[in-house]
């Protein structure tokens, strides 16, 4: 006879976690220690490391701290990782002047300072170590690609990497607002007003892989949102697009009516002034987000007619090699998740795949 082994309920969080990553935002508008600006030494080291890269990797691919050397900019890099990993949850960097490089250079300088902060990994079926970020006329009804492709809002959420960086190279004619959130503060707040929807995002939701299914997978996953385990916090927020377009699969488990409150009261009080940090990019830009503390968002927004004007960030995923100890529930998008390791990304089988694209209008998965 076969017995039934009932399912074990995920370990909450006793109380309140609290702590510096459970930061509002009003605290850090009133002390905008957070933002760091480049001066022009730092800039000229940038450029230097580029011109030196080009010599020892010519491949921006192979491009490795060694082939990239920033000494100047060391201790600024290394208040930057403390901000990311330990202080905020994010680091930014302010003041590159990006009109006075080409496409090559400014993809070297970005993807060689990245890898002082962290390990890149691919970040698309199509094995990009960099994307850009821009409006090509994808359907936002397309259930196989990423909305980012397009100009529609999207709600706070997380990327599949330890550390998502954002460096703005243009920005549109109206909108398209940044904002940053901690998924702490959240929690702490949801368990205070509503501890029963608190709990119900400890349970896992069915969010849709958007085609980027690996091998043995659903072409769904169930993940948490809110995640405990051994007195650690990680935090996962799905797109809420992305969790309405699941319904297509009939195999999947629904998300329950009870988790659709959670998620729409964690929408409400992300968006709100006490807990949204909205932070307008400017060309230069660098924004670097830990993606198990903090969730990112951006707002609707109209381009410019002309294409080169156009709303364009080029985006990284960074592997941290001392990055935090992440739930299991994560492995069920990451697949590999042990700390020292080069985890999260897309799964690419074949590493030779791997590219850097330079257009960003290239019809490609971004």
């Amino acid at each position: 006879m076969d017995t039934q082994v009932a399912p074990t309920e995920p370990e909450m969080a006793p109380s309140s976690i609290g702590g510096r990553l459970g930061w509002r935002a009003p605290a850090l508008l009133a002390d905008q220690r957070w933002i760091h600006h480049l001066n022009e030494t730092e800039i000229g080291e940038l450029e230097a490391a580029v011109a030196q890269s080009r010599l020892t990797a010519p491949d921006i691919l192979d491009i490795r701290r060694s082939d990239f050397p920033l000494p100047k900019l060391a201790s600024r890099i290394a208040t930057l990782r403390e901000d990311i990993l330990e202080r905020y949850g994010f680091g930014y960097l302010r003041g590159l002047p990006v009109n006075r490089y080409d496409r090559d250079t400014l993809t070297r300088m970005y993807f060689g300072l990245g890898n002082h902060l962290g390990d890149p990994v691919p970040q698309n079926r199509n094995g990009h170590m960099l994307a850009h970020v821009i409006d090509i006329g994808t359907s936002v009804h397309d259930v196989n690609k990423r909305i980012t492709q397009t100009n529609a809002e999207l709600d706070f959420h997380s990327d599949g990497c330890d550390v998502v960086g954002l460096l703005c190279i243009n920005t549109a004619r109206s909108g398209g607002e940044s904002a940053l959130v901690s998924g702490i503060a959240l929690h702490d707040e949801m368990l205070r007003l509503r501890p029963d929807l608190c709990a119900a995002l400890y349970q896992p939701l069915t969010s849709d892989r958007r085609g980027e299914v690996p091998e043995g997978k659903q072409p769904w996953m169930r993940i948490p949102v809110f995640m405990w385990q051994h007195g650690s916090f990680t935090g996962y927020a799905p797109l809420k697009a992305y969790l309405e377009s699941a319904r297509r699969f009939t195999g999947a488990e629904p998300t329950t009516p009870l988790q659709w409150e959670a998620m729409q009261m964690f929408l409400d009080l992300a968006n709100s002034p006490e807990f949204a940090l909205r932070i307008p990019f400017e060309p230069g830009d660098f924004q670097f987000v830990e993606n198990h503390m903090v969730f990112h968002s951006r707002t609707t927004y109209d381009d410019w007619p002309e294409v080169t004007r156009r709303r364009h960030l080029m985006r990284l995923w960074l592997s941290m090699p001392d990055g935090r100890e992440l739930h299991p529930a994560i492995a069920e998008r990451w697949i590999h998740i042990k700390r020292g390791t080069l985890r999260g990304g897309v799964n690419i089988p074949d590493r030779k795949a791997l590219s850097i694209p330079l257009d960003p209008l290239t019809p490609a998965y971004t």
